[in-house]
């Protein structure tokens, strides 16, 4: 499977848990996450095992995103869930397990940038958030399948010239679909940090991507 097809199939996941999201789903999701913790704290290999299907695809592309090598992003989801199995016996999550998984996944992807000698961007500052860069479109094109894959790719492009904790926090929320709460506790920081980077970010896609708004 190619890194585009597992990034497809892992946003379609993203998807179909964000249409669960506030519906009595989600609350069927979170009791059968936790059912199966116990059985994984039981040596349960089935429910290790379903465990990681339904998040090694999310896992994989968002340290992907962040490593851009699928030998290291493969290591890194593989690196979370032999954690897990060494520490099964007193392993315990409080909260959602995606966002554990994700921000096992973001420190994980920290570590192993340290150690390229990547250093993480921090201490931004922006005073106002930006519009959905999802509302734009490109003027004058009357083949609407064509600009919407130019503006796919117009828009990769950007994402990838942002700095990288901003870049974080956009790909957490715009892309896995978490709340801005959710992505604060995946990347350690505040709420209003994950604001900052997050109004940095879509400030600066909207400045590189303004000939593709509508007038």
């Amino acid at each position: 499977m190619s890194d585009d097809e597992r990034t497809s199939r892992a946003n379609a996941k993203v998807r179909h848990t964000a249409d669960a999201g506030t519906s009595t789903n989600a609350s069927a999701i979170f009791v059968e996450e936790q059912h199966w913790l116990s059985r994984i704290r039981a040596g349960d290999e089935l429910a290790f095992k379903a465990l990681y299907e339904r998040y090694s695809d999310v896992m994989f592309a968002f340290a992907y995103a962040s490593l851009k090598s699928r030998s290291e992003a493969q290591d890194v989801v593989q690196d979370v869930f032999l954690n897990i199995v060494r520490s099964r016996t007193t392993w315990d999550v409080t909260g959602e397990v995606r966002t554990y998984l994700l921000r096992a996944v973001y420190n994980r992807v920290a570590t192993v940038r340290r150690h390229l000698r990547v250093e993480l961007s921090a201490h931004e500052s922006i005073v106002r958030d930006a519009d959905n860069p999802s509302e734009w479109a490109y003027r004058g094109r009357a083949d609407d399948a064509l600009q919407e894959h130019e503006l796919a790719d117009a828009l990769a492009r950007a994402i990838e010239t942002i700095p990288p904790r901003a870049q974080q926090a956009y790909r957490l929320v715009r892309e896995q679909q978490l709340s801005r709460v959710e992505a604060a506790q995946v990347m350690g920081v505040t709420l209003h940090t994950v604001e900052l980077h997050l109004t940095r970010a879509l400030k600066a896609l909207r400045a590189q991507l303004a000939g593709w708004r509508r007038s």
